[in-house]
């Protein structure tokens, strides 16, 4: 018997009405952990659910979804639904019709403890961020060399500053050695010190996918990171450690492109801006001063300084001559001082004295007696006059 040749849709198709028809996938509950939920636009969710060994693939519609309770990746929920194919991808999922939640997922656990305990050791604080370069010489990014996130990277960075320099350190972004890799990368560049700025990411995908940069280890590198570091982790909706810890997070690799670096277009713009201004306050000043000037030039002293200084002249002379003035005048005042005192003298001088008609006496030691009480009856004294001396006894007292 010859093999039937199916088509793609029709064997899409019949293994789509083998899922429907059995009686076990019907009606199914299962138990796990919410991963990578994504709620459309339309109102439908989208997400997996899984365990340690296994992921689902499942969709919510829109009336289910308004009467399930809000959940966010890493949830542990109970799902009841009915397994069945996607035609378009072939693809089988689960359509939930209920969902209960039942607790905290164990990565949302641990996403919590650790952020509370870096929390507490102040890795947070605004305070302690670095400032991020306004215009960097040199980047340094740490992350996948092959994913789209780089690629939007150096497409946002080189279209705003394309003189700027790009070290690429390249690692893996998920998976069981992505951790060490990321914080690897992160402190080569700090041992190099050759950039300005960091910029360590991924493009989005499920938790489970962007838990390298919920680990410690590239925390710590962050943390402990010399150099600024932009965090740029999946999509805006997206918050993992890495992001908590960075000096500046931006939502998207695009945007971190665009937080890095300034627009060479916007500093020509600001420059050109500058230098008109500079211009105008300079032509501006100089007027001032061209005004000041010619005024300066209409002053007294500038227009005739002959006549500034024939008037310093003259009153130089009338100081000098006044100065001379209170010299003589001084001087007249101690002559006149001196000639009363050398008068004075004249007078007290002895010769003068013998020369009006006085005679001194003097015992014959040779001194002077001015006091009766200095002589005793029989007493040999000296009498001195103008132009000589005589010997005398004292024969009486009286």
């Amino acid at each position: 018997m010859k093999q039937r040749i199916l088509s793609v849709s029709k064997l899409t198709k019949y293994i789509k009405s083998i899922f429907d028809n059995d009686v076990i996938l019907k009606n199914v509950i299962v138990e796990g952990e919410i991963s990578n939920y994504k709620l459309h636009s339309s109102g439908h969710a989208y997400f997996s659910i899984k365990d340690n060994e296994s992921r689902l693939n499942c969709v919510m519609f829109k009336n289910a979804v308004a009467a399930a309770p809000t959940v966010n990746d890493g949830d542990k929920v109970v799902l009841h639904g009915n397994i069945s194919v996607y035609e378009k991808n072939g693809q089988y999922q689960l359509y939930v019709q209920k969902c209960e939640k039942k607790g905290l997922g164990d990565l949302y656990i641990e996403f919590e403890k650790l952020k509370s305990e870096l929390e507490s050791l102040g890795w947070f604080d605004p305070a302690q961020k670095k400032e991020i370069p306004k215009v960097p010489h040199k980047i340094g990014i740490v992350t996948s060399p092959t994913g789209a996130a780089i690629r939007d990277m150096l497409s946002v960075i080189k279209r705003r500053f394309p003189n700027v320099e790009i070290y690429l350190i390249p690692v893996s972004v998920q998976g069981k050695d992505a951790p060490l890799e990321i914080a690897g990368g992160i402190n080569l560049l700090n041992v190099m010190d050759s950039v300005d700025v960091v910029i360590t990411g991924r493009g989005g995908g499920s938790i489970e996918e962007l838990w390298a940069f919920n680990e410690r280890i590239v925390a710590e590198s962050i943390h402990n990171s010399k150099i600024p570091v932009i965090s740029a982790v999946g999509h805006e909706t997206d918050f993992t450690i890495s992001d908590f810890v960075a000096d500046l997070r931006a939502p998207t690799p695009s945007a971190a492109g665009e937080l890095a670096v300034p627009s060479m277009s916007d500093l020509i713009d600001k420059l050109s801006f500058f230098e008109k201004r500079l211009t105008k306050d300079l032509s501006s000043q100089l007027a001032i001063k061209k005004e000041q000037l010619g005024r300066l030039k209409e002053n007294y002293f500038f227009s005739r300084p002959d006549m500034f200084y024939s008037g310093q002249v003259q009153t130089l002379d009338l100081l000098r001559t006044n100065i001379e003035r209170a010299i003589a005048k001084i001087l007249d005042e101690k002559n006149t001082m001196l000639e009363g005192y050398k008068s004075e003298l004249k007078g007290m001088n002895p010769e003068n004295v013998l020369k009006r008609g006085f005679a001194a006496v003097k015992n014959l030691q040779g001194g002077y007696i001015s006091s009766l009480g200095q002589v005793s009856l029989g007493d040999d004294v000296e009498i001195v006059f103008k132009d000589g001396t005589a010997k005398s006894k004292i024969l009486s007292k009286g």
